[in-house]
């Protein structure tokens, strides 16, 4: 048995970060395994030393082909015994895409959730696997750089990283925190957001003006810098600083509409950041009932209403993605905020080495083991 694994693992952002441990784990398990690249953008990342070892090898001999890119980059071949689709998707009525169509090409498919697996409904003929992702989970034992940011040292810091986007749903991220915490109280929101084809700049001012607005909508004060001054950071951080980022901050925040998998809120899980994270899609393979861990928020379903899908077919209204609950958020911000407020010390110290243990299951090692059983 041969792999090749196609991917647009020269990226940045989480697509490639995806398929970058996805074939670091098929190597890891011991399968024979090749990999290609589909370039999408000019964006280019730092590739892990492993990749640029797989990528010299030959291709000759593939018996199997993973493609893991965008749906309408797939290629149906007979040239393999099993050509297999690996599956990103956000919202629960992926048959009104017309992605789907390009699935149907595949002699099989592996998605990061139930969720999604459910998405297909029961009439659909071609196998869907469950194949969560992988992690490197030493990256989580280290001690990194000291993060400072003199006005929030002090402070329980809520944050969130990603992608500034409708899906994402930071105005319940921004709403939440300025309704549920009085100025006075010690705490602040720190967002760690990046944008397509935006400098750091432009993206800056595009975020300022949101809080701006946001703020004034809450209608709390009759002064909008009565509000708490959030930080924004918009510049590129390396992955060492990321860890760094996370490392320094106390409680991640991504109540988003929905998530593949949401690589974000793993390695705050893992760091004892007791994510809050909408209870559908990827954040439900990792986050337990317990919220020792993270804290999953309820909400119901509701017509996708999106001006900025990176695809002009994605997110549209004949799809529906998930409206968290923002009662339940501001619920979950308290709580974690006042178990840190008796004990600072213990509270993350706890939460980290119960994250740090459930990232253990999701080892390049283990979820390797698991596609290498799906390939047979």
């Amino acid at each position: 048995m041969k792999v090749l694994y196609i991917g647009h693992y020269k990226e940045t952002g989480g697509w490639a970060q995806a398929a970058t441990d996805h074939i670091i784990a098929l190597d890891a398990a011991g399968v024979d395994v090749v990999c290609r690249n589909v370039t999408l953008t000019a964006d280019k990342q730092v590739l892990h030393p492993k990749i640029l070892e797989l990528e010299k090898k030959s291709s000759d001999g593939c018996d199997i082909c993973i493609q893991h890119v965008l749906p309408h980059h797939l290629v149906g071949t007979k040239s393999f015994r099993k050509n297999i689709a690996f599956l990103e998707a956000e919202t629960n009525e992926i048959k009104e895409l017309c992605w789907f169509e390009h699935l149907k090409q595949m002699d099989e498919i592996w998605v990061a959730n139930h969720d999604l697996k459910k998405s297909f409904g029961e009439d659909f003929n071609i196998p869907i696997h469950v194949v969560h992702h992988p992690c490197n989970t030493e990256k989580y034992k280290k001690r990194y750089r000291e993060f400072s940011l003199p006005v929030a040292d002090s402070k329980f810091k809520f944050y969130f990283v990603g992608d500034f986007n409708d899906r994402k749903n930071l105005e319940a991220v921004v709403s939440c925190f300025h309704s549920e915490f009085d100025p006075a109280e010690n705490a602040i929101l720190l967002l760690k957001v990046k944008k397509f084809a935006k400098p750091p700049e432009e993206l800056k001012a595009m975020v300022d003006d949101f809080l701006l607005r946001t703020k004034a909508s809450l209608r709390m004060f009759k002064n909008i810098e009565s509000y708490n001054k959030d930080i924004v950071i918009t510049e590129d951080m390396s992955e060492s600083d990321l860890m760094s980022f996370h490392q320094y901050c106390d409680c991640f925040v991504c109540p988003s509409h929905g998530e593949a998998w949401s690589i974000p809120s793993f390695d705050a899980m893992a760091f004892g950041n007791t994510p809050i994270c909408s209870n559908f899609g990827g954040p439900k393979e990792f986050i337990t009932s317990d919220d020792k861990i993270g804290k999953l928020i309820d909400g119901s379903f509701r017509v996708c209403k999106s001006v900025d899908s990176a695809f002009p077919d994605m997110f549209t209204a004949r799809e529906y993605w998930l409206q968290p609950d923002e009662k339940q958020i501001r619920q979950a911000m308290r709580a974690y905020y006042e178990d840190w407020k008796s004990d600072p010390i213990s509270h993350k110290i706890k939460a980290a080495a119960e994250g740090i243990k459930t990232a253990e299951k999701f080892s390049h090692e283990n979820i390797g083991s698991k596609m290498k059983e799906l390939l047979v």
